[in-house]
């Protein structure tokens, strides 16, 4: 095979892409043939994947692991029991704050109700009334309007300047 043939290969192998047959293929590619030596370590690493070792496993390894997992389980169950009983102290100042939150607001909407005046006739004379309101109406006119004329002026200088800036960039 070709060395970029195997490159491609590899570059399978190590996405996961590749099929049984062709990590056989690899397998076989480096076991038999030399390789250039960019390609030296992945040799020693696809071989160390694909080599049948067998694996002594020492006397006592399966009660140590069992006694290991037991102890953590062990460590676990205390551990979330103690932090049960802060997560309930929590719950319950929730709760309390809540009602005290709550009971302050209903206070202070009955008071509000008792404190409230009444609201007095100011005038007897509808005419005036009238006029008030007329000249009420017209001072918030007024300002509505130089209100929107300030509006105008500034989308006028908005205009004006996006253009320069459109100029600007045109030259450049």
């Amino acid at each position: 095979m070709r060395v970029e043939e195997i490159e491609k290969l590899l570059a399978d192998f190590y996405e996961g892409n590749t099929t049984e047959y062709q990590e056989e293929t690899l397998r076989k590619y480096f076991e038999t043939q030399d390789v250039p030596e960019h390609l030296e370590k992945d040799k020693k690493l696809f071989l160390c994947f694909h080599k049948a070792m067998s694996v002594e496993i020492p006397a006592g390894l399966e009660d140590k692991i069992s006694r290991l997992i037991d102890e953590k389980e062990q460590e676990e169950i205390r551990f979330f029991r103690k932090n049960k009983s802060q997560r309930n102290w929590r719950w319950i100042g929730g709760i309390a704050a809540s009602v005290i939150l709550l009971i302050g607001i209903g206070y202070n909407i009955y008071n509000i109700n008792d404190n409230m005046e009444k609201p007095e006739e100011t005038f007897t004379d509808p005419k005036v009334a009238y006029e008030v309101l007329q000249a009420t109406l017209m001072e918030v006119s007024t300002g509505l309007n130089n209100g929107l004329d300030e509006m105008v002026e500034s989308q006028r200088e908005i205009k004006r300047t996006n253009r320069e800036i459109k100029k600007d960039l045109q030259l450049q």
